[in-house]
């Protein structure tokens, strides 16, 4: 249908693994529908192979590259001071979106429906909606490292991510230090939903399994090879949704929620 849709600015956050980002960008780019967006990318310092393939991007508009790594705070405030849309899209370099489809455009029309006093399912309930999820398996309580649509205003009015003076790197350890700080700060004046269409998984980095018991982390990798051993011995209960068959079982739970949603649903308001 014909309308204007706001210009979304999507933040993509780069270092290193470039198997990861390509996967992440192509799926992004085959998944997406929505008809308004720039693409801002912060490269943390990456090897030059990473470099010459962002370079190659036509598509990406505004590229920063910085020499060496800042840390996830300051590459996404980095981002965020050259955006020029309505709304941020956080992509870091490891995400797949496995469903081609106006999941963009419902985040928005969530934020719409907000504001117009409809009721939307949020944390906390009495805040105005600042933020949607659209990860599988994505709770209420951390988003910084999920893809997420941020209104523009949430973040002026929160402020710029903790930097922490470079203190913690492009690492799983900056996040955790970044959300809880961020988060409590974001929850005194906006609120958080989950998209009624999650797109996206997890598929780098590492982790920790609960089943491991004191095993510690292992990277996805050699969690996917545990898993499909264990599976083959029918010795395994999926209980985390960052492992592969986990996340595929969750797929195609996600799709037939898409395809139902997809019947019962009109035009585009």
């Amino acid at each position: 249908m014909n309308r204007n849709w706001p210009l979304i600015s999507v933040c993509i956050l780069s270092f290193n693994r470039l198997e990861y980002l390509k996967q992440t960008l192509e799926s992004f780019l085959n998944a997406c529908t929505y008809p308004n967006l720039e693409y801002i990318v912060v490269d943390n310092g990456s090897d030059i192979e990473v470099v010459e393939y962002i370079d190659s991007l036509d598509f990406i508009t505004k590229k920063i590259y910085n020499h060496e790594n800042m840390g996830m705070g300051y590459a996404m405030n980095q981002a965020r001071r050259i955006a020029e849309g309505e709304y941020f899209f956080n992509l870091e370099n490891d995400w797949f979106f496995f469903y081609r489809g106006d999941w963009m455009e419902r985040g928005v029309l969530l934020f719409e429906k907000d504001r117009r006093g409809e009721y939307v399912k949020k944390v906390p309930q009495d805040l105005p909606l600042g933020l949607v999820k659209y990860k599988l398996g994505a709770g209420y309580a951390n988003y910084t490292n999920n893809p997420s649509l941020m209104w523009r205003k949430a973040y002026e009015d929160v402020g710029e991510f903790p930097q922490y003076g470079r203190e913690f790197k492009y690492v799983s350890e900056d996040v955790h230090k970044i959300e809880p700080h961020y988060i409590k700060r974001f929850r005194q004046k906006y609120s958080c939903t989950l998209s009624e269409t999650p797109c996206a998984v997890h598929i780098g980095g590492n982790t920790t399994n609960p089943n491991y018991g004191n095993r510690g982390k292992r990277n996805y990798s050699e969690l996917d090879n545990l898993l499909k051993g264990r599976w083959r011995d029918g010795k395994w209960h999926i209980t985390y949704h960052y492992m592969k068959l986990g996340n595929r079982w969750k797929i195609r739970k996600a799709l037939k929620r898409y395809r139902k949603f997809e019947k019962s649903r009109g035009e585009l308001d």
